[in-house]
């Protein structure tokens, strides 16, 4: 509960889960074949780090710069402290745009690996799905374990570096291992405010459930 909290992570070196076969390339894309979403816990996180961002693009070492459209928000509560606190809401689910193609990206997980006043560094298991937009076919889906590190921008925008991502065939088995292989920045369209439910979750109750079973009563809000 210290206001820097380092965590100690590592990638995976072994085979992934098999992606389903409903998921896999040639199948028609099914929302309905996704898997449900449940609250695994909870996370504190810098002020920098909360609201609503968008990022627009990814550019590669090279300078390339490719399309990739997404959206996330961050933080659902806030402790009697005035602490933010992220839900580990799994998996979590948005679409990146890629002009004739979406990729659905299923957040499997989520691991703070060290999150400090001035840098959040995250290690998350994804399950990408790509579906070409014309006619539902899913073209790709594999899943990737990456490492993204996140430090605070003098606009509100937050800077991002993928250090590290590992991918995996179909089948769970080592696709390839990139080094570096992206940067983006996320401009925040919000920001946080505390969110006690809505049509998924009651966050309020589950927070205080959390900060109970953590023997931490003195920051329930």
């Amino acid at each position: 509960m210290a206001d820097d909290v380092p965590t100690n992570g590592t990638l995976p070196a072994g085979n992934q889960k098999v992606v389903p076969k409903t998921l896999q390339a040639g199948a028609t894309f099914d929302d309905r074949n996704l898997p449900q979403q449940i609250i695994n816990g909870w996370y504190r996180i810098p002020a920098w780090f909360a609201g609503a961002t968008i990022r627009t693009e990814t550019i590669d070492p090279s300078g390339r710069v490719e399309k990739s459209v997404r959206r996330r928000e961050r933080g659902r509560q806030i402790d009697a402290k005035g602490h933010i606190w992220e839900a580990k809401r799994e998996p979590i689910m948005y679409d990146i745009d890629q002009d004739k193609m979406v990729v659905h990206t299923i957040l499997e997980e989520e691991v703070p690996i060290s999150v400090v006043k001035t840098q959040v560094v995250m290690a998350y298991y994804f399950l990408m799905v790509c579906e070409r937009k014309k006619d539902r076919r899913i073209l790709d889906s594999y899943r990737t374990v990456q490492i993204h590190s996140f430090t605070p921008g003098p606009d509100g925008s937050i800077f991002a570096q993928i250090e590290k991502s590992v991918y995996f065939r179909p089948d769970g088995t080592l696709r390839n291992v990139l080094i570096n292989p992206a940067s983006y920045i996320e401009h925040k369209t919000s920001a946080f405010a505390p969110l006690d439910s809505d049509d998924k979750f009651n966050y309020k109750d589950s927070f205080i459930e959390f900060l109970q079973r953590s023997s931490h009563p003195e920051l329930i809000p």
